[in-house]
């Protein structure tokens, strides 16, 4: 034992004693700790941890490791890197790699490839750090590593996804570098504004060479045409890194002017300054003088509607008809206001007066890109009518389709009105002009007839006394010769021969042809005064025409004394042979009428007809029809037909005008069928049609009633 009193420091000595061995204690715990965790972490850490031995054989192994490269722990321990990891390359040259990891001082990064246990090769990411003890010796080397085999592998396609869409990339540059110097005038200049690259549109258009404008600005260029401010803005604009686009007059370099389309993108840096502009140009110099044509014409057109505007009445309608614009004296003159016109069609204005057959024809035109004109009458809002003269003009698509209606109108009321008056005053004196021109003709013919009545009236009674003297003493004659023939015969029988001298008196004047021819000779007197007494009959009959009176008549007495009267015509002639008349003559009553007027109409139509079948010269057998029918128990037709050259629809529309005829000059006056016309329409009441065609001959039908009352 010892005394404290000799060793005064021993209780300081002692407890500094337990203070170490309770540090020591305290340490061992936190190693141990430690040494707990880093296990932990060892073992549990997702990538692979691996420690080795300075002969870099394996003396830790965690599961991350065996699960990259497929081998145990136990499998691995102190075998070399080279027999595990690095299978082809030889433990001589792994050592060398692994001195030379020695040698560096601080942990080491690296990537390689290594083989797992079933000999796939996967890419490892290492993180080699050494191991050192308390001397500060290499005892080892902790190695860290992670398989990036997926990754690398991703990275690797998208570099070469990445390299591939460069090159495209490139090549579509390229492309639209050569399409823009194909189709567009191309520079390029400093931020400064020099030109360092133009294409060969730019030389083309400017005319100057590229060595003439590069380094040069575009000064060079400059027409003079924009302000100032015109270029201060565009300056503005691209330096602080925006695309301008604009239209610029340029100057080429022999005086002419050019205009160009404009874009100008700033090119930027790192730090997003402007450090190139390109400025990429179409030549538009055609466009714009298009559009000063253009403004010129607009111009023009909007004078030209002014013009419209003040002197016509103006509508816009598309091509349905709906009416998209009218001008004021559109509203004026219909008395609508715009907003009841626009969206409707023209029929908020119809009269009613024309036809839909007009309409139609006007759609038609203009729907086939025509221009119309036509006269209009319209009606206004308060019921009033008013007339438009109106040009309706289509306006076209691209396609060349009608897309609008532009319909100028002038207002025509006035002409109208007044024109109406005139026709009615002009209707008026043409009536009178015909009723005098009607009753002119009827006068003279009525005195030309009554002349003829009295000289043929006159005529037929100076014929008929000696006639019927004649006639009266033709009979006597006929008995006186009868008895003489008898007591010459009486004495031939009973002085059978008589004397020299009367026998040859007998010889000399042929006796017995004189007694055989006697009463031939009597028959054929007796046969012409017949025939005599037949005209002047006839003669007397028609000389009716004269008479003013209603008197009832028969009408077949009267179409005969008529064919009659042109027998001569009827008879053959050299050119042609004999008209045959037919005649199909019904029971007919008498007639009141005026006998005279008709035999007047019977003669004018025959001999129409006999002129017709004189033309026809080639016709085998000329006819005339003569048919009389009662269509109704109160009137009679007359129908008259040859086999002639007919007439055309045109001729036989016309041929009851005054004056009208086909005939030749001096063949016919053309008052024979406008008199028979008047006659039947006018003082029978009846009518007078013709049924012809060319070729096919005529028929003249009249019908007229069997009582005809007076005219009052």
């Amino acid at each position: 034992m010892f005394l404290e009193s000799e060793y005064p420091e021993l209780p300081t000595c002692c407890q500094q004693r337990d203070h170490l061995i309770g540090d020591l204690e305290n340490t061992r715990k936190s190693l141990q700790d430690t040494q707990q965790k880093f296990f932990s972490l060892v073992e549990y850490h997702p990538l692979g941890i691996i420690q080795w031995n300075i002969d870099f054989e394996v003396l830790d192994w965690n599961p991350a490791a065996e699960r990259i490269f497929g081998y145990s722990k136990q499998e691995v321990l102190k075998l070399h890197i080279a027999e595990i990891l690095l299978p082809s390359i030889s433990k001589e040259d792994a050592n060398q790699l692994m001195t030379a990891l020695l040698k560096q001082n601080g942990g080491n990064y690296c990537t390689n490839e290594n083989f797992t246990k079933d000999g796939k090769i996967i890419i490892c990411e290492w993180h080699h750090t050494l191991i050192f003890d308390f001397q500060e010796n290499v005892t080892g080397v902790l190695s860290i590593v992670e398989d990036i085999t997926n990754r690398k592998n991703t990275y690797i396609t998208a570099y070469h996804k990445a390299e591939t869409n460069l090159k495209k990339s490139l090549k579509e540059l390229a492309d639209i570098k050569f399409a823009l110097d194909q189709s567009s005038i191309v520079a390029v200049t400093t931020n400064k504004g020099m030109i360092e690259y133009v294409n060969d549109k730019f030389c083309q258009i400017s005319q100057y060479q590229p060595e003439e404008l590069i380094g040069k600005t575009h000064r060079i260029i400059n027409s003079g045409y924009h302000s100032q401010e015109f270029f201060q803005e565009m300056w503005l604009t691209i330096s602080q890194g925006k695309v301008w686009k604009g239209e610029v007059k340029n100057l080429a370099k022999d005086g002419t002017y050019y205009w160009v389309d404009t874009t100008i993108v700033p090119v930027l840096d790192e730090q997003d300054k402007p450090q190139q502009y390109v400025a990429i140009r179409n030549d538009i110099t055609a466009r714009k003088q298009t559009e000063i044509t253009l403004k010129k014409s607009l111009k023009e057109v909007a004078d030209i509607k002014f013009a419209l505007d003040q002197s016509s009445i103006v509508a816009v309608t598309n091509n349905k008809g709906m009416i998209e614009y009218v001008n004021d004296k559109f509203c004026q003159i219909s008395q609508y206001q715009p907003e009841e016109l626009i969206g409707k069609t023209h029929r908020i204005i119809n009269s009613g007066y024309h036809s839909q057959e007009f309409f139609q024809e006007m759609w038609l035109t203009i729907s086939q890109g025509k221009v119309w004109k036509g006269e209009v009458k319209n009606l206004a809002k308060d019921g009033t009518y008013y007339w438009v003269d109106t040009t309706i003009v289509p306006l076209f698509d691209e396609q060349g389709k009608p897309q609008q209606y532009v319909a100028i109108r002038n207002d025509i009321t006035a002409r109208k009105q007044a024109e109406a008056e005139l026709n009615q005053k002009a209707k008026e004196l043409e009536q009178a002009l015909q009723e005098l021109q009607h009753t002119q003709l009827q006068l003279i013919q009525t005195e030309k007839m009554s002349s003829l009545g009295q000289l043929v009236a006159g005529v037929a009674h100076e014929i008929n006394n000696p006639v019927n003297f004649i006639f009266g003493n033709l009979k006597h004659a006929y008995q006186y010769t009868q008895n003489i023939i008898k007591i010459l015969k009486l004495y031939q029988y009973h002085y059978p021969k008589p004397d020299v001298e009367i026998q040859a008196e007998t010889e000399n004047c042929d006796l017995e042809f004189l007694i055989d021819d006697l009463p031939k000779l009597y028959s054929s007197m007796t046969v012409g005064a017949t025939r005599i007494s037949d005209i002047v009959t006839s003669l007397r009959t028609f000389s009716r025409l004269d008479e003013s009176d209603l008197k009832v008549a028969d009408i077949h007495e009267g179409l005969d004394s008529t064919l009659m009267i042109l027998e001569h015509r009827l008879a053959s002639k050299i050119d042609r042979p004999n008209i045959l008349v037919i005649k199909e003559y019904s029971n007919l009553p008498l007639v009141k009428c005026y006998a005279g007027q008709l035999n007047q109409v019977f003669m004018n139509i025959l001999l129409n007809a006999i002129d017709a079948l004189e033309e026809n010269c080639q016709q085998l057998t000329p006819t005339i029809c003569i048919r009389t029918v009662m269509p109704n128990p109160k009137q009679v037709k007359i129908s008259i037909i040859d086999n002639g050259v007919g007439m055309s629809d045109e001729v036989r529309q016309k041929i009851f005008d005054p004056f009208f005829t086909s005939k030749p000059v001096g063949k016919g006056t053309g008052m024979g069928l406008s008199i028979s016309y008047q006659i039947i329409t006018n003082r029978h009441q009846g009518s007078l049609e013709c049924i012809s065609s060319p070729g096919k001959g005529a028929e003249f039908i009249i019908t007229i009633p069997i009582h005809l009352e007076l005219e009052s």
